[in-house]
């Protein structure tokens, strides 16, 4: 094979793998819908809304700790001075990362003082939530990223 035959076959080449892996890209890509964060417009046009719940409940100075296991949803509410906060309602929004169409909406009943409980699908993996806690007039929400097991 002489030079006049090898360089325009070396670049026909390059050009199929290039084009050949483009499609494979742009297949895996586009595997299940797009995932984009949930109702983003909306937040961002309510910006300050979301500015003035959190002032709130930094002032009330609770804590929210959110624990994802073996299909359950469990949630441990406190107050500023640690003592657990009884007779509340607890829910919890959210998605998982990797399938944000799904969105997650879980009312939690209380399972002992200060702890609360609920079902979730069975999906491990990494979650936006934001934990909501009613109680006596005051309002809570906080933001927290939790791994399923």
């Amino acid at each position: 094979m002489n030079a006049h035959r090898t360089w325009p076959l070396a670049i026909a080449g390059l050009l199929a793998v290039n084009v050949l892996a483009a499609v494979i890209l742009a297949v895996l890509a586009n595997r299940g819908a797009a995932q984009v964060i949930p109702d983003y417009y909306a937040k961002a046009t309510h910006y300050d809304d979301e500015l003035a719940r959190s002032t709130a409940s930094r002032a009330l100075g609770w804590q929210v700790d959110v624990t994802l296991v073996g299909g359950r949803i469990d949630a441990s509410v406190r107050d500023a001075d640690g003592a657990p906060i009884d007779a509340a309602r607890v829910r919890v929004t959210g998605y998982q990362r990797a399938h944000a169409a799904e969105r997650m909406d879980v009312e939690l009943i209380a399972t002992a003082r200060g702890h609360y409980g609920g079902v979730m699908s069975g999906r491990t993996g990494w979650y936006d939530l934001e934990a909501s806690v009613e109680t006596g007039g005051a309002h809570f929400t906080r933001r927290v990223v939790a791994e399923a097991r």
